[in-house]
């Protein structure tokens, strides 16, 4: 007998959560249009090659990709080893990858400042389990125009905001700055090469600990020296979890840029001065995610 069920890593929604989803939806899309926040719709397909375009990190190898049409038997056999050979389309894992070809498309209709919010679902292959959907949905704010540190504040001003409408309480946001990531791995002593496969363990620290995250270095193979330097650092006391610019330096090695530490602790201020409190910001100097 067929199976009734969805496909795996993908759900149901009977009518009361329908509804109870669209009501949480209405209250963040209500928030982010009153900080500013436009939104916009793109297709859920994409190209195969912009998927694929080295600017979605790991999400690409989780794409879900779709056959060119009119491929027979025979020609699916000659292309199996060349998934670019395959496939002209995927469906989007993300939706960054679609906003980049949406300002592409329609910057010269679009503020040179432009807000963008993005509500939508998206695919990955997934290996189905607890928390973890082959389709999700994803709710994005952007800001493209603006490299200042008031487009960073801006963003976490509008979010925290979003979680005071839904009464979503002891919430925070970590924080961090690829300059101090350069920077550390500078200072561990880890080569430029290596910088990319140490990245992506370190985003592991948070689900392995520390002793996972040295030991899957030693097998990558990284330089010993560096990898006992980050060692030594990872098992020192902890240090003050106050976002300031006591806090910070404490949270990092001798050697990080003034400026960078600065700019920080500006962000924090920006933020706390919005919210007429203390912004809760929590420095995080191991947090990877997002920084590709």
């Amino acid at each position: 007998m067929a199976s009734v069920n969805p496909p795996r890593g993908m759900r149901d929604f009977l009518p009361a959560d329908k509804a109870r989803r669209e009501r949480v939806l209405a209250v963040i899309r209500e928030r982010y249009r009153a900080h500013g926040f436009d939104e916009i719709e793109t297709p859920v397909m994409e190209d195969y090659d912009r998927l694929h375009a080295g600017i979605g990190g790991d999400n690409e190898k989780l794409s879900f990709s779709i056959l060119k049409r009119g491929m027979d038997a025979e020609g699916i056999r000659a292309a199996a080893d060349d998934p670019a050979a395959l496939a002209d389309l995927g469906l989007r894992y993300d939706l960054t990858v679609p906003l980049a070809r949406f300002y592409a498309t329609n910057r010269a209709q679009l503020p040179t400042v432009f807000r963008a919010i993005q509500m939508a679902p998206v695919w990955r292959a997934e290996r189905p389990q607890k928390g973890r959907y082959r389709q999700f949905l994803q709710c994005d704010i952007d800001i493209i125009g603006d490299g200042t540190a008031r487009a960073e504040a801006e963003l976490m001003i509008a979010s925290l905001d979003v979680l005071d409408a839904l009464g979503l309480t002891g919430g925070s946001i970590r924080v961090n700055d690829r300059r101090v990531l350069d920077a550390m791995l500078d200072v561990f002593g880890f080569t430029p090469d290596e910088r990319p496969g140490v990245l992506i363990t370190i985003d592991k620290l948070d689900k392995v600990g520390p002793s996972g995250v040295v030991a899957e270095l030693r097998e990558r193979g990284a330089g010993a020296d560096a990898v006992d330097a980050l060692a030594a650092y990872l098992d020192r006391p902890a240090a003050s979890p106050s976002y300031d610019e006591v806090g910070i330096r404490a949270a990092l090695p001798d050697g990080i840029c003034d400026e960078v530490i600065g700019d920080l602790v500006a962000l924090g201020e920006t933020v706390a001065a919005a919210r007429g409190a203390d912004a809760p910001l929590v420095f995080d100097p191991f947090l990877v995610r997002g920084m590709g």
